[in-house]
């Protein structure tokens, strides 16, 4: 079992020696190291102080979080502590593997530096913003080559897992799905903060498209009969008619010639 002893207001710890967890503290504390390097690569990340990192089974107390205990991951912002209650850790690793349970201490240092930066979301959008800081910092680690073969699985399934349905508690943290996306998109675009316009997509500017233009309209004639609605017609008959009749006298004067000149 472990000891716990409260030393100037904040929680220490006495562990024994055959303590070990299934994801085992060494990798945890290898983890805290990474955290630090990575926090060191994001905005204003090199001027803050790094939270302490205070692992323990049971229930932990702090007189700089007053509340009736801290039983489950937590960052108090008091002391400038993450609490990692192992049990949940060896539960998590059991499940879903050992990097699912290293991530959750990824997500409590995302709220210490959200803190830390004055940039931290009231409710659920803290919470999904401190997943996002898990899933760059899974990246960073990749890039490093420091993940193995579903690693990246193990996380994902973990915080899908730590999703809640519970969308009007005062204590909701983001549904299984909402916990998904937030640790894929900071993998894939990488953390920022969540006032830095970075964050929001940009959006291009949609084509200018020209309302298509009226093809000019040909008049129909209703009523073909009707010389008001289809002059040139008309006009061209008429002629036609007159040409005809001035042929035809033509003709009729030539003959009364001809008869003349006979007689």
């Amino acid at each position: 079992m472990l000891a716990l002893v409260v030393i100037s207001g904040a929680v220490d710890i006495a562990w024994p020696m055959n303590a070990a967890a299934g994801w085992d503290l060494e990798h945890a504390g290898a983890v805290e190291d990474l955290l630090g390097d990575y926090i060191g690569t994001l905005p204003e990340g090199k001027e803050i102080e790094l939270p302490r990192l205070f692992i323990y089974k049971g229930e932990a107390f702090s007189r700089a979080c007053p509340q009736s205990g801290i039983d489950a991951p937590a960052y108090c912002p008091g002391d400038h502590t993450v609490y990692l209650e192992i049990s949940l850790g060896d539960a998590v690793a059991t499940q879903f593997g050992d990097f699912g349970a290293l991530s959750i201490i990824a997500h409590e240092f995302g709220h210490a530096y959200l803190f830390k930066t004055n940039a931290h979301p009231p409710g659920k959008d803290g919470e999904l913003a401190a997943d996002a800081f898990a899933g760059g910092f899974a990246r960073y680690v990749e890039i490093r080559g420091l993940l193995e073969p579903g690693d990246l699985d193990e996380a994902r399934s973990t915080f899908e897992a730590v999703g809640d349905y519970e969308i009007h508690h005062h204590d909701h943290h983001g549904t299984p799905m909402e916990r998904r996306q937030a640790f894929n998109d900071g993998y894939l675009k990488g953390f920022r903060l969540p006032v830095d316009p970075q964050t929001r997509p940009t959006e291009a500017p949609e084509p200018s498209i020209a309302p298509p233009q009226p093809r000019p309209s040909v008049p129909v004639n209703p009523n073909p009969t009707d010389p008001a609605a289809a002059p040139l017609p008309v006009i061209g008959l008429g002629l036609a008619g007159i040409v005809v009749v001035i042929m035809i006298a033509t003709i009729v004067m030539m003959v009364n010639r001809a008869g003349d000149d006979e007689f």
